[in-house]
């Protein structure tokens, strides 16, 4: 069985809390405590979603989004991309195509 590119351990990709963390919280000098209290959740949410544990939902990309200045669609795309980037289509099993082209 041969896995995608996107599926060998050589690949690394950063997670949105990674992004969040690196790229936000910490130039900013914002600890999460601070984010969570800001935004209306729990400062267990935002270290779940720094550690990969939990994903960024579209209401937690909306509540970022007014944090920090960005849009919803940035918080959600970056979700998307890296859920896109590291699931492993194999995972479906054989499945036949409905329509052919």
């Amino acid at each position: 069985m041969s896995t995608s590119p996107t599926t060998t351990p050589d690949n690394y990709y950063s997670t949105p809390g990674q992004i969040l963390d690196e790229e936000f919280l910490q130039p900013l000098n914002i600890s999460r405590y601070r984010l969570a209290k800001t935004i209306g959740v729990s400062e267990t949410a935002i270290g779940e979603i720094i550690h990969g544990k939990r994903r960024i939902s579209t209401a937690m990309a909306w509540r970022l989004s007014k944090a920090f200045g960005t849009t919803a669609e940035f918080w959600s795309n970056l979700q998307t991309d890296y859920d896109l980037l590291t699931f492993d289509p194999a995972s479906l099993g054989d499945i036949q195509p409905l329509v052919t082209t």
